[in-house]
């Protein structure tokens, strides 16, 4: 009893020592001196040589044992009275067990009870084997020894602890003193700079004043700011939850100011700011105009304004109007006189002030991008298009806005919304985009290529559709487009090849599968426009000899002529009109004789024509919006009269582009013979005599033809003779 007694006492003051110098748990102390969050230091595990931990470990013990008794260990200290091998084995499981318990990162009370009855049970066995070797009188001493060295123990204890606790509490001081010391020297060192800066470029002191005042309100009270947040650390899960929720309450309540806290944009300061650059052309009073606009720009782009920072607010509508139409305006005058390339064909990019001013240049366009693409009425989109050309210049120096630039512009003049103006404004922006000088470092020469590129499809995709309402404005694309095609011949036919090519493999695939769904990819809106689209462009640069694009006309004809034959049906007579209308422009305006006739004339023979047609009460058919007739159509007078009115206006233009040639009498008996026939056999109509008034017309150019050719004395051969007979029979006729 006395030996169990004495255990658990010695248990316990063990504990108790043991705690405060292997609990291995250390204030973690941040850069700045003060006390950081409380974390648990791992033990250090020992590393030994392969072969020898085993017998250094022996050594260990050995040498412990020699300062350690069992007495002396049950109390805490070491002694060197005793060296059995039995202390041995209990000294290294009392080890094992002091080790698991500093290892375990939990502080319950279960784990160590465990402990206490590990270490109870092997104390037990000790008095056991010990009490059989002493006897009761060598116990009372040994027990009276044990108190009086226990006694000492705990004072030697409290003693080291209380040295352990006093360096401990000088270290954090000592540390914190250098960190205070430290932050003090930086902050007046960031405040020397502060000034420096100030004086050097005190535009952009201003500016970072306006944009990013936190960087310059560095002060000293951001240590007592730490402080608060290091003894925050120390606080448990639940008021750290209701922290996070006041700093996000916070953090809107900042937000909520920040937006409110806005200047608002008076008509005052910006009659001042436009006088300033109107009359000066001030770049500081023209940086201001273009920070405001930035605050107009973005004021349709609420949903992305994250991560975005407005110095003004506009309220009044005047104003917002004000400043878009002033910064639009003077814009591209203050850029050209800052970067000295109003008149010149290098890029602004080569200018000396370039790097230096570049930065207004781009928050400009990069807002105007956003103006435009959140505009809608009609008046402010043609100023806005208008003043954005002016500076195409500038748009090639940036490659991703010039791209955006391109897809608005193409929007616009593509979109069936837009008015008149609106898009032949934005080709001309597109035009100029184009043919604008690019910086040496770009790849590319120009942005024509893409340009080309970008409009034929842009057209192709938005003639899908086409009605009463929609054919203007294709028409209108299609006459823009044209005159972009005749800039550079060169790189125009490189895409002029690509794209006819791509008619012509889609027709041959057509003829030779001969199926529902190739007819479709034929004989659909798209592909009569683009037959069209080429032959425009064809016959506007085509008209000289040597044009690059000259020839691209005999791969056209003859896909435009393979289209016609594809389906002969009167299904399909107002497809054939098109093809035709556009066949005649394009050898009308280049010279070129593209046999037409035969498939005009073939129509006098079809059996529409030489059958009486059914009575009908519909509507006469729009032939410029229908590619296949209605069956309701098929078999009916009004569909009947209609393709004869369309036989007038066919042959009448395709001979027309004749009436001056030396072999205008040869070409015009065909049609002259195929209407009189046709006459003979149909009744008296009122297409009828149309038709008998064009064949007097043709007979009476041919005999004029004639009897001016029957005072030349030349022959076919003598070409150049030819040429000059038919140039005053044009100024004759024409």
């Amino acid at each position: 009893m006395a030996k169990s007694k004495k255990n658990q006492n010695a248990l316990k003051k063990n504990n108790q020592k043991g705690k405060p110098k292997d609990a291995n748990v250390s204030k973690k102390v941040s850069k700045n001196g003060k006390p950081g969050k409380v974390v648990k230091k791992e033990k250090p595990t020992a590393v030994t040589k392969p072969g020898k931990g085993s017998a250094t470990k022996k050594e260990e013990t050995k040498k412990d044992t020699k300062k350690m008794s069992v007495e002396d260990f049950f109390a805490g200290g070491f002694d060197s009275s005793d060296s059995d091998d039995d202390l041995d084995k209990e000294l290294e499981a009392m080890e094992k067990v002091e080790d698991d318990a500093v290892e375990d990162d939990s502080d319950n009370d279960e784990e160590d009870d465990k402990v206490e009855d590990l270490v109870m049970s092997e104390a037990s066995e000790d008095d056991q084997q010990e009490s059989d070797s002493d006897d009761q009188e060598s116990e009372v001493k040994e027990k009276d020894l044990e108190l009086d060295e226990s006694d000492n123990d705990d004072d030697n204890d409290s003693e080291d602890q209380s040295e352990s606790d006093e360096e401990s509490d000088d270290d954090d001081n000592e540390v914190g003193d250098d960190s205070t010391n430290k932050l003090n020297k930086d902050i007046k060192r960031h405040k020397e700079e502060l000034e420096q800066l100030k004086k050097q470029d005190p535009e952009f002191y201003k500016y970072l004043q306006k944009e990013e005042n936190a960087l310059l309100e560095f002060d000293e009270s951001e240590k007592e700011d730490e402080e608060d947040d290091d003894e925050d650390d120390e606080l448990n899960s639940e008021d750290l939850e209701e922290m996070d929720l006041d700093e996000q309450s916070d953090s809107e309540e900042e937000l909520d100011d920040d937006e409110s806290g806005l200047e608002v944009l008076t008509k005052t300061m910006l009659q001042e700011w436009i006088q300033e650059v109107e009359s000066t052309h001030s770049v500081n009073a023209m940086k201001k105009l273009l920070v405001a606009f930035k605050s107009a720009a973005r004021m349709s782009d609420e949903e992305k304004m994250e991560g975005v920072s407005l110095v003004y607010r506009i309220v009044s509508p005047n104003v917002f109007n004000q400043l878009v139409v002033a910064t639009m305006r003077n814009a591209p005058i203050v850029f050209n006189k800052v970067f000295k390339c109003a008149h010149g064909n290098k890029s602004p990019a080569a200018a000396t002030r370039w790097q230096y001013h570049q930065g207004m240049v781009k928050l400009y366009l990069s807002n105007l991008i956003h103006l435009m693409t959140g505009l809608t009425d009609s008046d402010m989109l043609y100023v806005a298009v208008r003043e954005a050309e002016k500076c195409s210049a500038y748009w090639t120096c940036y490659e991703k806005y010039a791209k955006d630039y391109m897809k608005i512009l193409l929007n616009l003049w593509s979109n069936y919304t837009s008015s008149d103006n609106v898009r032949i404004q934005s080709f001309l922006a597109i035009r100029s985009l184009a043919t604008a000088p690019v910086p040496k470092a770009t790849k590319q020469p120009n942005y024509l290529d893409m340009a080309l590129k970008n409009i034929y499809l842009t057209f192709v995709r938005n003639c899908k559709n086409t009605n009463a309402h929609t054919l203007p404005a294709i028409n209108l694309m299609r006459n823009l487009a044209v005159e972009l095609y005749g800039i550079d011949q060169e790189l125009s036919y490189k895409q002029a090849f690509v794209y006819i090519r791509q008619l012509a493999v889609t027709l041959r695939n057509a003829m030779q599968t001969k199926t529902k769904e190739s007819y479709t990819s034929v004989y659909n809106w798209q592909f009569i426009h683009c037959i069209d689209f080429w032959s425009n462009v064809l016959a506007a640069n085509c008209q000289d000899e040597s044009s690059e694009l000259r020839p691209l006309i005999y791969p056209l004809a003859q896909v435009a002529l393979g289209t016609i034959k594809l389906v002969p049906d009167a299904q399909y007579y107002p497809l054939r009109f098109h093809v035709l209308r556009s066949m005649t422009t394009l050898g009308v305006a280049t010279k070129v004789f593209i046999p037409l006739a035969p498939y005009m004339f073939e129509l006098f023979e079809s059996p529409l024509l030489s059958k009486t047609a059914k009575r009908s009460t519909l509507k006469p058919l729009e032939w410029d919006t229908h590619l296949r007739t209605p069956q309701n159509y098929l078999r009916g007078r009004v569909f009947q009269d209609g393709v004869l009115e369309q036989l007038y206006e066919s042959i009448l233009n395709y001979y027309k582009g004749y009436f001056y040639h030396i072999a205008y009498p040869e070409m015009v008996i065909p049609g002259i013979v195929a209407i009189k026939r046709f006459l003979k056999k149909s009744k008296p109509s009122k297409q009828t005599k149309k038709l008998h008034d064009l064949a007097s017309k043709l007979d009476i150019k041919s005999k004029y033809i004639l009897t001016q050719r029957a005072t030349i004395d030349f022959s076919p051969t003598e070409q150049e003779d030819v040429k000059k007979f038919i140039e005053e029979m044009r100024q004759k006729l024409l």
